[in-house]
C-alpha cells in the first residue's frame, strides 16, 4: 500500500490542527461504513454519520457561503435531476426531502475529504480489508454448519449486515474496490497469466460470497460490474473465457444449486402486486408515495430499487430517476471512471432488493451512493479543483 493511500499529516508527523481536520472525518467515515457490520442499532450508525461526518461537512461547506453551490458543478445535470426528483417525491412525502438532504451532506463530505488527495481511497481501503475479514468469517461459519447439516446454510452476520443481501453487496463492493484500485495495477506489471489468475481468484471469491450468503442480488451486481469492466478494459475474449470457466465450476461443484434453493423469493409476485396497485389504486403518473401498504399482505416495499421509484413516484418520478441515472452513466463512462465500476456493483444489486434509493443512512449508502458520488467527483475533477481554488483564495484573503 502506497503512502498516498492514507491520510498523512506532515513530514514530521506532528499532531496539529490541520492533521485533526483531515484525520478525524476520514476515521469517522471508516467507522460509519464499518458500523454496518457491527452488532449495533441502525440509530447508532446514523448518529456516527450525523455527528462525525455530516456536521463537519456542513461547517466546511458554509465556511465559504458565496461559492458553496459551486461544488455541484462537478455534474450539473445529475444534481438538477437529483433535486427535481427529491422535490417531486418530497411533495408526496417530506421524508424523501430529509433523506435526499442527508445524501447531499454525504456528497459534500466526500468533496471535503477529496480535497486531501486519496483520503476516501484510504478510508475505503480500510473498509475493504474489513470486508475481506467478514467474508472469511462467513466462509468459516458456512463450513462449520455444512459439516453437521444436510442443507446449505445462509450465513447471517451482525447489525444491519444481518440481512445477507446487504452483507454480500458490501463485501463484493469492497473486493471490487480492492481489485480496481490496487490489485489490478499491481498485477499489470506481472506476466499475463498472473494477472488472469488473479482476476479468476477475485471473481471466485465474489461468487463464493454470493453462495455463502445466498445473495443472488449480489451476483447481479457482480455481473454488471464484469460486463462494464471487460468492455472498458477491452478484455472481452479472455474475460469471457475466465467467467465461463468459473460458471462451469459453479455448476459442477453444486454451488449453483445452493443459490437456487430459495427459488425466486416471491419477487415476481411482489412486482406484479406493486404494478397492479399502481395501476388500480394509485396513479401511473404520480405513483403511490410511501403509503405503507403491504404488498401481498406481507411485504413493505417492491423489493427492487427501480420498481420502488416507479411505485413511489409514478411515471414522472421514474422519468426523473432515469434521466439522473443516464447523465451519471454517460459522463462517468466517457471519463473511464474507476469509481463507476465500483458503483455498478450496487446499482446492479438493487435491481432485486431494497425499497428505493433515497433512504437515510443505510448499507446502501456504502455500495451505491459513496461510489456514485466519488465517480462524479472523479469525472468532474476540473470543476472540483476550481471550487477548491476559490475556497483557498477566500480563506487567504480572510
Amino acid at each position: 500500500m502506497s503512502m498516498d493511500s492514507v491520510v498523512v499529516c506532515d513530514k514530521s508527523y506532528r499532531f496539529n490542527g490541520r492533521c485533526l481536520m483531515r484525520a478525524v472525518p476520514t476515521a469517522v467515515l471508516v467507522c460509519f461504513m464499518v458500523s454496518f457490520f457491527l452488532p449495533i442499532s441502525s440509530k447508532a450508525s446514523n448518529n456516527i454519520f450525523y455527528a462525525g461526518v455530516a456536521v463537519p461537512a456542513l461547517i466546511w461547506w458554509f465556511r465559504n457561503p458565496r461559492s458553496c453551490f459551486s461544488v455541484f458543478r462537478v455534474s450539473v445535470p445529475f444534481f438538477v435531476f437529483f433535486a427535481l426528483l427529491s422535490f417531486f417525491l418530497g411533495w408526496k412525502d417530506l421524508s424523501f426531502l430529509e433523506s435526499s438532504s442527508y445524501l447531499l451532506l454525504m456528497f459534500i463530505a466526500c468533496a471535503m475529504l477529496e480535497q486531501h488527495r486519496r483520503a476516501i481511497v484510504g478510508a475505503f481501503l480500510i473498509f475493504a480489508i474489513v470486508c475481506f475479514a467478514m467474508l472469511f468469517v462467513g466462509i468459516i461459519e458456512w463450513i462449520k454448519v455444512m459439516r453437521v447439516a444436510d442443507v446449505a446454510p445462509r450465513i447471517i452476520l451482525w447489525g444491519q449486515s444481518e440481512n445477507p443481501i446487504f452483507a454480500a453487496l458490501m463485501i463484493i463492493c469492497g473486493m471490487t474496490f480492492l481489485w480496481v484500485f490496487h490489485v489490478e495495477d499491481y498485477l499489470a506489471r506481472r506476466a499475463d497469466w498472473v494477472k488472469w489468475f488473479g482476476f479468476c481468484a477475485f471473481v471466485s471469491l465474489c461468487i463464493t460470497c454470493a453462495v455463502v450468503f445466498q445473495a443472488r442480488s449480489a451476483l447481479i451486481g457482480l455481473f454488471l460490474f464484469l460486463a462494464a469492466y471487460v468492455i472498458q478494459r477491452d478484455y472481452l475474449k479472455p474475460a469471457l473465457i475466465a467467467v465461463a470457466l468459473l460458471l462451469l465450476g459453479l455448476l459442477v461443484s453444486g454451488a449453483g444449486d445452493v443459490l437456487l434453493e430459495r427459488g425466486v423469493s416471491f419477487r415476481p409476485a411482489i412486482w406484479e402486486a406493486a404494478i397492479r396497485r399502481i395501476l388500480e389504486d394509485c396513479s401511473i403518473v404520480t405513483g403511490c408515495g410511501r403509503d405503507r401498504h403491504k404488498l401481498l399482505g406481507a411485504f413493505e416495499h417492491p423489493h427492487s430499487a427501480y420498481l420502488s421509484v416507479l411505485y413511489q413516484g409514478g411515471g414522472i418520478g421514474f422519468a426523473l430517476f432515469a434521466a439522473m441515472g443516464t447523465t451519471f452513466l454517460v459522463s462517468t463512462w466517457r471519463a473511464r471512471s474507476r469509481w463507476l465500476l465500483v458503483a455498478l456493483v450496487g446499482w446492479g444489486g438493487v435491481v432485486t432488493t431494497t425499497g428505493g434509493v433515497f433512504v437515510q443512512p443505510r448499507p446502501l449508502w456504502v455500495y451505491v451512493w459513496i461510489p456514485t458520488f466519488m465517480a462524479l467527483l472523479e469525472t468532474g475533477r476540473p470543476a472540483l479543483e476550481a471550487y477548491y481554488l476559490v475556497r483557498s483564495r477566500v480563506s487567504s484573503s480572510d
